[in-house]
């Protein structure tokens, strides 16, 4: 807490006094003499009174920063009584009573005083001015610090309470017990019906019709409340069914895999039993492709992830990736245009999710591509930030729900035929990593015209 103690104020107050008590001094014996035609001691009177100026000042600057104080977060500050006194007030009750001592100061050239008794006059007239004036002043300082000096005027209550009223009749506020009453209801409503599903009503603040309605609505809070625990609850048991059913079909799967492998290697003359295993392997690897992405998507549901964020040359890994699916584009009489950066283009990031969620876009691509069409990929720097773009003919027209991108969500294909070998999982996979790593995933349909967009910020 910046605080300062009741000792430096009263000594930058009392040094403050002291000079000025020097200042209208000095003055008014220098007056005396020139009227008395004695001009031995004018030049040290006037060094006396350029000397107590200077001192005023610098005693004023002192006071003035060893006055107010706050608390570390400057919020809250203790305020001296005279500090509760609206300002203006104080401003007109300070100007009238220097006005007054003005007069008095100046009437007393006029009196018949010997030099001694004009100076403990002057003196005794400074001190009261110096102790009105240090009041008022030190009041303006303190509001200043603790940024009331507007708001603790009279002026600026009454704007303050008009406004007030004018927002109020604005807003159409209700005037009877009644309506006001409503009004909380529909208000507690509205909150819930937005999602804040701790909004309460304190039905002992209601009356009659109303009262039933308070007790109603909190009745739905409560079995909204419920309802959704309940589906949350539903939620990480189907995520946690699918990952134990994932991994338990992976041990077995394995083998399967393993097992049609070494049968692959067997030399059979029988063409049906080869043409039965190119099946079986076919459909083990799609099995395990469907296993592997079920694990993954239940992993970053329930938040299972781990990233280990990295710096990573996002052209480097584009190149790699499009590398990897030359022949698959091939296959399917697809043309790849690749349009990258020259230089490296870093971005944070981590590198086997990344991969992952990249290679889910080739895959899908390579997928349902129009055969025959072009497949244009490019990285540009925009606004800072590393965007990577998709675009692609589809061989289906999506419209509906799919059209607005709703193939980004989980267990959705674009075809409705089982026969495929989508899992409606890739674009949700990888929309999701995009996110946890901090980038932005966006799908764009119009027609057969199929966009992705994945953007990262500049490391």
């Amino acid at each position: 807490m910046k605080k300062y103690t009741l000792g430096r104020k009263l000594f930058a107050a009392v040094l403050h006094q002291m000079f000025m008590i020097m200042v209208v001094c000095s003055l008014f014996a220098m007056d005396e003499l020139v009227r008395t035609h004695e001009m031995e001691n004018l030049m040290e009177l006037s060094m006396l009174s350029i000397i107590g100026l200077v001192g005023t000042f610098i005693a004023l600057a002192y006071l003035t920063n060893v006055s107010g104080y706050r608390d570390e977060d400057e919020k809250e500050v203790f305020f001296h009584p005279i500090d509760k006194v609206y300002g203006d007030i104080l401003t007109i009750l300070f100007i009238l009573v220097i006005w007054v001592l003005l007069r008095y100061t100046l009437h007393l050239r006029k009196q018949d005083f010997e030099l001694a008794g004009l100076l403990v006059s002057a003196g005794t007239l400074t001190y009261l001015f110096d102790i009105i004036f240090m009041t008022f002043y030190l009041s303006i300082i303190r509001r200043s610090k603790a940024n009331i000096l507007y708001t603790r005027t009279l002026l600026y209550v009454v704007y303050a309470k008009i406004s007030e009223r004018m927002a109020a009749r604005k807003q159409h506020q209700p005037v009877t017990r009644k309506a006001r009453e409503q009004r909380k209801v529909c208000d507690a409503i509205e909150a819930i019906a937005s999602g804040e599903l701790d909004t309460t009503l304190s039905v002992e603040e209601f009356h009659g019709t109303e009262k039933h309605m308070a007790e109603a609505v909190n009745h739905i809070r409560d079995g909204m409340s419920e309802a959704l625990a309940r589906n949350i609850r539903n939620e990480r048991m189907k995520a946690d069914l699918i990952t134990n059913v994932s991994h338990d079909i992976k041990t077995p799967l394995t083998s399967i895999v393993n097992y049609v492998d070494l049968l692959k290697r067997e030399e059979i003359d029988n063409e049906n039993a080869q043409k039965y295993i190119r099946i079986l392997d076919d459909k083990s690897q799609r099995l395990k492709q469907l296993t592997e992405d079920l694990v993954e998507a239940s992993k970053i549901s329930s938040g299972n992830v781990k990233l280990d964020m990295q710096r990573i040359d996002f052209v480097e890994l584009l190149c790699q990736t499009g590398g990897e699916f030359n022949e698959r584009f091939e296959a399917r009489n697809l043309t790849i245009v690749t349009k990258l950066p020259h230089d490296p283009v870093y971005i944070r990031a981590d590198g086997r999710q990344l991969y992952r969620a990249i290679e889910n876009l080739y895959t899908n691509a390579a997928k349902y591509a129009l055969e025959k069409t072009r497949v244009y990929v490019e990285l540009g720097v925009e606004k800072n930030e590393a965007v990577f773009t998709m675009k692609n003919i589809s061989k289906n027209v999506y419209q509906g729900d799919l059209a607005k991108g709703a193939l980004a969500e989980r267990f959705v294909r674009g075809e409705t035929s089982r026969t495929t070998e989508g899992s409606g999982l890739g674009l949700s996979i990888t929309k999701s990593l995009t996110e946890l790593m901090g980038g932005t995933f966006t799908l764009t349909i119009d027609g057969d015209l199929f966009i992705i967009t994945v953007s990262f910020g500049i490391a």
